[in-house]
């Protein structure tokens, strides 16, 4: 029995499934042979062998990937939709009552009304800052105090512009009728 320079037994030989030449594997489950395996980087142009078995790499190195990524966009699937941001809201924590200007219009309604429940007149407990004319449709109302009303909870549940399954549920009806 002879022996090739690794020392393997000659009689190991595999044959490449991409070029037909005869390999010694360097493991049971090599299919390829060196020259098959290796992958020219898309940056450097240089050939490698990926570590781990990972041949859905395309750069030799971190540096190479790096250097691609010079002078391009961050974001290019928003190439066309200028203004619109990509969803990354979940990434940085944010104050649960929003921006400065929300919440001291909050605290401003909730100081008009002696923190009390303006439907139940319950002073004190979980108290919500409700906006007579929603939100989202009455820009310039926003932060207009007469817009605000102190209510708890429960109260705050019985309004329309209450959550947004309700302002789908309204939209929902007037297309039907």
């Amino acid at each position: 029995m002879s022996f090739n320079k690794r020392n393997f037994p000659a009689s190991k030989i595999n044959i490449c499934k991409r070029c037909g030449c005869n390999f010694y594997p360097m493991s049971n489950r090599n299919d390829y042979c060196g020259a098959c395996r290796a992958i020219v980087c898309k940056w450097c142009g240089k050939t490698f062998i990926p570590k781990n078995g990972n041949y859905k790499t395309q750069f030799c190195s971190k540096n190479c990937f790096e250097s691609t990524k010079v002078g391009k966009l961050a974001y290019p699937n928003i190439i066309g939709k200028r203004g619109i941001k990509p969803r990354t809201y979940h990434l940085r924590k944010r104050n649960k009552h929003g921006n400065a200007f929300d919440r001291e219009w909050r605290i401003k309604v909730f100081k008009r009304d002696n923190f009390t429940c303006q439907h139940c007149f319950v002073r004190g407990g979980r108290l919500q800052a409700h906006h007579i004319k929603p939100y989202r449709e009455y820009l310039e109302l926003r932060h207009n105090l007469d817009n605000g009303l102190t209510l708890c909870v429960e109260c705050h549940k019985k309004t329309e512009t209450y959550g947004w399954s309700k302002y789908w549920h309204n939209k929902d009806c007037s297309e039907e009728n």
